[in-house]
């Protein structure tokens, strides 16, 4: 920037104004921008990981041991209980044990009680099975997982085989001597008595009461019960009749057999029936 000079004349005086910008003004130095603090950008605090929830496993039952079955010794389910108990479900005692373990339960009419059968996993650790009717024609091979049998004819001892609803209720053919050989005789005369029975999983809704009045198994440590109801139509005759039974698990293993004898006796001045003829197939 030059230098620059001004006169004024005013009223006879000289005034001189002298302005002058000898030097060139300062150079300011230019404004040093402040560097601008990064305000930090407002953040999200990163979600915590949603924890996977783990898959609680399917609660399952025991699938049982790898045992081979061995002839004499049967790996099956084995009976907790196997008795008689009264038309209200309170078991009765037996009148007698036989030595070999073999209880003894006396009726007076052969009917109006019920035939308790408990088990529960045997040497397999497989569950009891269930099924009480299994019959096929001309397969001898087709049984119940449970197998109850007669030695003597139950009611007229009917060959038909489940006839147990009006309007021909019929009986349940003996077996004697006992036997569970695989054959078409004894396969129908099982599943003729084990379809009688009914079904029962909890104690606490089974056809049996504990001395409280409350349902329950015979056996503490029973896990399946069956119970059947003996009517009129296949009742016991007089004299000794022994039942056996033994029960088969999932896999179609076999238990030790069990047995008890029901002993009807005649009432005072009562005469034995006679039983009804056969009915035919």
């Amino acid at each position: 920037m030059r230098a620059w000079c001004r006169v004024l004349s005013t009223c006879g005086l000289l005034v001189l104004f002298v302005g002058c910008a000898a030097k060139a003004p300062k150079h300011r130095p230019k404004p040093v921008a402040e560097e601008a603090e990064e305000t930090p950008m407002p953040t999200v605090a990163p979600a915590t990981a949603t924890p996977v929830a783990e898959v609680a496993p399917i609660p399952t039952r025991p699938v049982g041991k790898q045992v081979t079955p061995r002839k004499g010794e049967p790996i099956g389910p084995l009976v907790t209980h196997f008795g008689a108990a009264r038309a209200d479900g309170v078991p009765v005692e037996p009148t007698s044990v036989a030595a070999d373990g073999t209880p003894t339960y006396t009726t007076a009419n052969g009917a109006g009680f019920i035939i308790v059968v408990e088990a529960k996993p045997g040497e397999s650790e497989l569950e009891v099975a269930r099924r009480i009717f299994v019959h096929v024609p001309n397969d001898p091979t087709a049984r119940p997982d449970l197998e109850i049998e007669t030695n003597r004819d139950m009611g007229d001892g009917s060959p038909a085989v489940c006839d147990r609803r009006r309007p021909n209720i019929g009986g349940i053919p003996g077996i004697k001597p006992g036997s569970f050989a695989v054959t078409q005789k004894i396969s129908d005369a099982l599943n003729d008595f084990a379809c009688r029975f009914e079904t029962f999983i909890e104690s606490d809704s089974s056809c049996t009461m504990n001395p409280n009045g409350d349902y329950a198994f015979v056996n503490k440590a029973t896990t399946t019960q069956f119970c059947m109801m003996v009517a009129g139509a296949y009742g016991f005759q007089v004299g000794d009749t022994i039942l056996s039974v033994r029960l088969l698990d999932t896999a179609g293993n076999p238990g030790p057999v069990k047995r008890m004898r029901i002993r009807r006796k005649l009432a005072p001045n009562q005469q034995s029936p006679k039983p009804k003829a056969k009915a035919e197939r």
